[in-house]
């Protein structure tokens, strides 16, 4: 197999402005000096996304094993400063190479270098902070619960008395079907926290340019990958065009800080969950060094890519099964790291357009072949064990059970919730108390989204349909939004358990 090489691949025409995607252009004119530059705009970034509450929840929400009172294992917060630190490791190898080809300057990107990777940094940590309870089954679970309940709610509040909107039809139930971690990401730092980030922070967040109406496309498209799970909500659909305006991106692409985003996700979570399944010992070090050995080679003959670094682990650690992870976890770091680096500089152009349709590290290399093994033995090994299963069915009944709870507030007429939020109620009094329990954050947000309404082109029976999504996207954003602990705890608190 061919590996990349550097300087077989530096472009010898180079088309591409940064400055048109690193922008200071907030979404709201800021209260601060109007003529900050670039740098001081992506640190005033940093400081409202590392205090924002959004980040803080990471530390009780699963990475893999929900639950979890050993604080060695990884939770979505320690998780996330890993991506982060290796985000921008991979930023400052690609900045180190243009600089060493003398094409920072003409990329627009000379004295710009700092800004670079704060964004990327800030992408890196925030990219999680839309995963629900209990992670990838959490969505599952809020996905199942609507496609079941939801438009059985709205015919209760509108009584059956009308036939559904088109727009609901064909828009807005299908929204709510599906949840998804990057898409309420996004809504997450705009909508809900407020944090009024720069659009080229916004962009570099964005790992996917369709909304759960739009139909997936076919796998041979040439838009497969960027569209293959939902970016965005109907919720934040004006602010994606906003976005896609600011950062002279074509709609349906990308920007191009997003695929080092993801590099760095790939890279740190596949090695990292196999450390942590041998930290609590679901997967022996006999067990972890057997199954890598194996799949490795039911992927590849002839290939001692793998092997050989493992080799080299085991001659230096011995039986020490930290000192052989550590090992292993730095060397392919380094080489996963100088891989992505290559791929996003032999796929310049593309990557700077957002038309690249695949990760930076894919194809037949050495280290997709080694990242796709490390994959492969999680699945097998570490994914289907009991002490991950159990946890996360105790979490299903309790995300389950507490939307139950909060459902009469979907089957209210519009002008029946508007009654409980606006004064005491004695006829929905349930209601109410239920109302009384979300977020105010939650809250303001949903009368917010009805403003904005005002003065629209909807008609009657859709601004109604509106409204009710709006109340529906207030209950998924209350939910989607607890720690692993705090959905167990409030499910309790609620049913008298």
């Amino acid at each position: 197999m061919t590996n990349l090489t550097f300087k077989s691949f530096l472009p010898t025409k180079i088309s591409m402005n940064y400055l048109t995607k690193l922008t200071c252009i907030r979404p709201r004119v800021s209260s601060a000096d109007p003529d900050r530059d670039l740098f001081t705009e992506t640190e005033s970034n940093r400081g409202r996304i590392i205090q924002s509450a959004a980040i803080r929840r990471l530390q009780q929400k699963t990475q893999v094993y929900p639950l979890e009172t050993n604080a060695a294992v990884r939770s979505r917060l320690t998780h996330s400063l890993e991506v982060q630190q290796t985000g921008r490791f991979l930023a400052q190898t690609i900045l180190q190479r243009l600089s060493e080809a003398g094409q920072l300057a003409s990329l627009g990107l000379e004295h710009q270098e700092t800004a670079f990777i704060n964004l990327v940094e800030m992408a890196c940590l925030m990219h999680d902070i839309g995963n629900p309870p209990f992670g990838h089954f959490g969505e599952a679970a809020i996905s199942r619960w609507m496609q079941d309940k939801a438009g059985l709610c709205h015919e209760k509040a509108f009584k059956g008395q009308r036939a559904r909107s088109a727009l609901l039809e064909s828009t807005l139930l299908p929204d709510l079907y599906i949840y998804e971690g990057n898409a309420q990401a996004l809504r997450i730092i705009h909508h809900l926290q407020d944090l009024n980030l720069t659009y080229s922070q916004m962009g570099a967040l964005m790992k996917y340019t369709r909304t759960p109406y739009q139909p997936k496309p076919a796998k041979d498209a040439p838009d497969a990958y960027r569209k293959k799970k939902p970016g965005y909500y109907f919720s934040e659909a004006d602010l994606v065009r906003n976005i896609w305006q600011q950062l002279a991106i074509d709609e349906g692409c990308r920007f191009p800080l997003v695929y080092i985003m993801e590099a760095a996700d790939d890279i740190s979570y596949c090695i990292a969950d196999l450390e942590d399944a041998v930290d609590k010992g679901i997967l022996s070090f006999r067990d972890l060094r057997f199954g890598l050995y194996e799949v490795w080679e039911e992927f590849t003959e002839d290939n001692d890519y793998l092997p050989n670094i493992m080799e080299s682990a085991i001659k230096r650690a011995g039986d020490n099964k930290q000192e052989f992870i550590v090992r292993l976890r730095t060397r392919l770091v380094r080489d996963l790291v100088d891989y992505a680096a290559n791929r996003y500089l032999q796929q310049h152009q593309a990557v700077f357009d957002g038309t690249l349709d695949e990760p930076l590290i894919d194809g037949q290399s050495d280290q997709h072949l080694a990242l796709d093994t490390l994959k492969t033995v999680a699945i097998r090994y570490v994914f289907t064990s009991m002490e991950k299963e159990t946890p996360e069915l105790r979490g299903y009944a309790a995300l389950m059970g507490l939307m139950d709870i909060f459902q009469p507030l979907l089957e209210l007429t519009r002008d029946e919730f508007v009654s409980i939020t606006e004064k005491d109620s004695s006829r929905h009094f349930i209601e109410q108390r239920l109302y009384h329990r979300l977020s105010g954050k939650h809250k303001m947000a949903y009368h917010q989204a009805l403003k904005s309404l005002s003065g629209s082109d909807y008609s009657a029976k859709e601004l109604d349909d509106l409204e009710w999504y709006y109340r529906a996207r207030l209950l998924i954003d209350y939910v989607s939004g607890m720690t692993d602990h705090f959905v167990l705890t409030e499910f309790q608190n609620l049913s008298a358990i």
